[in-house]
């Protein structure tokens, strides 16, 4: 008989790195895009996923944002099992400050179209499923770098970010993550930034009940582009 009891499987740490962009095209109205890589395993040697991302977004106020957008992503797993992905995605985005303390909301919905070409010897499949998730940041300053420039700044990123899947073609069948994210964050002037973020993620299966873990470094950075001039 199997166990339903839950457990715990550490391993397969990865690599991410990530290119943001947010280009400013009106008053209100910007291009939000990013891509990424990432790789796995002991000698981050093999290719886990890349991805290219892409919305619209519309500003509400100076601290509310709504983006409309769509992603493509390719995911490799073991073996020769590779799965792509069209995911359309719904976002709001708040940010606040307080003092000089700067936190941050993000909600998106996004809908996931799978197509998996699976091994030699097994079918392919197609499945779909909705994909919910809440994100917080805490951008907490620590150091001015330069008294020339007083944008050039080292603050600590803290925060969080939980991912809920519904639908019963759950990809893997992955029910939740969750992403604790930790590291500093180097603002070089206000259109460009570096990061790099410890990012601890817990992921939990329906089938069988169980949780893995991943500890993952993130490297990013991100520009702003402003062409309203």
């Amino acid at each position: 008989m199997q166990s339903n009891a839950q457990k715990s499987d550490a391993g397969m740490e990865e690599i991410w790195f990530q290119y943001y962009n947010y280009a400013k095209i009106a008053q209100k109205w910007s291009l939000v895009s990013d891509l990424g890589y990432r790789l796995k395993d002991a000698n981050f040697t093999k290719l886990s996923q890349y991805f290219i991302r892409s919305g619209i977004g519309y500003n509400l106020s100076p601290s509310m944002k709504i983006v409309f957008g769509a992603a493509y992503f390719k995911t490799h797993f073991h073996g020769t099992d590779v799965v792509t992905e069209w995911r359309p995605h719904q976002q709001l985005n708040t940010s606040h400050k307080f003092g000089n303390l700067g936190f941050g909301n993000r909600i998106r919905i996004e809908e996931r179209f799978l197509h998996t070409n699976a091994s030699e010897g097994t079918a392919f499949s197609n499945t779909f499923n909705f994909r919910f998730r809440y994100r917080f940041l805490f951008d907490i300053p620590l150091l001015n770098l330069s008294k020339s420039n007083v944008e050039r700044k080292l603050s600590l990123t803290l925060g969080d970010e939980i991912l809920c899947s519904a639908g019963k073609d759950d990809f893997l069948d992955f029910t939740a993550q969750n992403r604790f994210l930790v590291g500093p964050t180097l603002k070089l002037n206000k259109a460009n930034k570096l990061f790099v973020i410890y990012n601890f993620t817990s992921v939990s299966k329906e089938i069988p009940t169980i949780s893995e873990e991943f500890n993952i470094i993130w490297f990013g950075y991100k520009q702003t582009l402003d062409f309203r001039k």
